[in-house]
């Protein structure tokens, strides 16, 4: 087996990749939005149509920039939990006060 690094450096490690459960939540409110848009889309002109999907570009890309930035976040704080666990095991038993 290999390490979670080779497994990262080959492209098999791709936390951005989910399966959506058909009948679960996610599904149900991508049916919803869908549903949606497609009603909007109905009533819109063609200039209007224009600059909502000038607007759903620019959603997508500032969902993309917060995904990126909550999983960057989300990835420093566990290894900061994970260089915690790792401190000598004198600080363990013998804590010191400051």
């Amino acid at each position: 087996m290999r390490s979670i690094i080779e497994e990262l450096y080959y492209g098999n490690v791709t936390p951005c990749d989910r399966d959506i459960v058909k009948g679960g939540t996610y599904s149900h409110l991508l049916h919803l939005v869908t549903r949606n848009e497609d009603d909007l889309m109905q009533t819109l002109t063609q200039a209007q149509q224009e600059t909502f999907e000038k607007f759903k570009d620019c959603a997508s890309e500032l969902n993309d920039a917060n995904e990126m930035t909550s999983f960057t976040l989300g990835f420093k704080l566990g290894m900061r939990l994970a260089l915690e666990a790792m401190i000598s095991t004198s600080d363990i038993t013998e804590p010191k006060m400051n």
